[in-house]
């Protein structure tokens, strides 16, 4: 765990934790039954099972259902119905009208087409059941925020506490390379907010929608204080941070919650 936010329990605190109680947060009524697209390693799944739902998880990662049903068989599910299973959700084929809710945490800026893919939720979902989406939104990156990061993680690097590839010691050509890492240079296509907003909206009567901090994630992916408390400290501070800067309007959010009802008919 030492590469990832894993390695100490205060940056899962600030970060993992944060997202599963958003989404539970954000679920009405007891005994759903529940599919969570892209369910990774499970800890969303398991919550919900906890609270009483019956859950099944879906992700291509077979490594990942693999670490996900160990640690079902560990760990207490509650009384909810908990299952995991391998597959591609483009490709996989669910019953019609089976889902009280259908969840996409984090999966849907990376799937191929979005839109088929929501198409495909909305056809999996009840009368009147539910869509939660909790989603990056990349392309939002601007200069203002590039440069707000580029003033945490140079002074970093610094010090020797940031382990990605060093930043040019000129600011500009350093925010320029943050612009370039998040929006142009991805090796791989990343769904556009436009690309996943348009669709949720199309098929799914918006009920919330609010913007979260998400930034700081990668902040703390990488940096590498020896001292865990002074790590933890700056960890949080940075986290505030970036709140009070999406407050105030001073840089661009990274991270949306979405939440909406199933369109009674498909639109035209």
């Amino acid at each position: 765990m030492k590469g990832s936010l894993w390695r100490r329990a205060s940056l899962v605190k600030l970060t993992h934790a944060l997202n599963a109680r958003l989404l539970t947060g954000s679920i009405r009524g007891r005994n759903l039954k529940i599919l969570d697209v892209g369910c990774g390693t499970g800890c969303i799944s398991l919550e919900l099972s906890r609270m009483g739902h019956d859950v099944l998880g879906l992700d291509r990662n077979e490594r990942m259902i693999e670490i996900a049903t160990r640690t079902k068989k560990t760990s207490n599910s509650g009384s909810g119905k908990l299952q995991y299973e391998t597959a591609d959700f483009d490709k996989w084929s669910g019953t019609t009208g089976a889902y009280d809710m259908v969840i996409f945490s984090r999966v849907l800026h990376d799937l191929p087409d979005p839109e088929n893919a929501l198409l495909k939720a909305h056809r999996l979902l009840k009368s009147r059941a539910r869509i939660l989406c909790l989603e990056y939104a990349y392309n939002m990156m601007d200069k203002k925020t590039a440069a707000w990061l580029y003033q945490i993680r140079k002074p970093l690097e610094l010090q020797h506490w940031y382990s990605s590839p060093p930043l040019p010691d000129d600011p500009r050509k350093g925010v320029d390379l943050i612009m370039h890492e998040a929006v142009t240079g991805r090796k791989q296509h990343i769904n556009t907010f436009e690309e996943m907003i348009r669709p949720l909206r199309r098929l799914f009567r918006q009920e919330t929608f609010s913007w979260h901090p998400y930034h700081f994630w990668d902040v703390l992916s990488d940096m590498r204080i020896p001292n865990p408390r002074v790590e933890e400290r700056l960890a949080a501070m940075v986290k505030k941070l970036e709140e009070y800067l999406l407050r105030t309007g001073e840089i661009q959010p990274a991270l949306f919650l979405y939440k909406g009802t199933k369109a009674r008919r498909l639109p035209r």
